[in-house]
């Protein structure tokens, strides 16, 4: 119970303490119940079924355009190996196809509304 006698500063720091106290408590609950829903989620997943492997004919002769340039694959090799220091093996290559430019168009229309000069 606050004393109404007291000093007004003493029970202001009071309350103050109180509260920041209060607020502390609730957010390590907060992430203790976080962390346990974190630590249990692999038990709500679902297992996948094991099946029968696919057996699939073996790939067609590659077309030109899958054919890697063995330079390019030295280059990628020379800089994983560089990046991991030990030696790696490059099995595929998948080049990033941008779908479309619109972001940079985007980015180009709100450069030049921005130098637009007032009338």
């Amino acid at each position: 119970m606050i004393d109404p006698t007291a000093d007004p500063l003493i029970v202001g720091v009071q309350i103050a303490l109180t509260g920041v106290s209060i607020v502390f408590v609730v957010l390590t609950i907060i992430a203790f119940a976080l962390s346990a829903l974190r630590a249990s989620q692999h038990l709500f997943r679902r297992q996948p079924k094991v099946s029968q492997p696919v057996v699939s004919s073996p790939p067609s002769t590659p077309t030109p355009a899958d054919r890697l340039d063995p330079q390019l694959v030295a280059v990628l090799a020379a800089a994983a190996f560089a990046t991991l220091g030990q030696p790696v093996r490059i099995v595929r290559v998948r080049y990033y196809r941008q779908t479309s430019g619109m972001w940079a168009r985007l980015g180009r229309v709100s450069v030049m509304a921005a130098r637009q000069l007032s009338r």
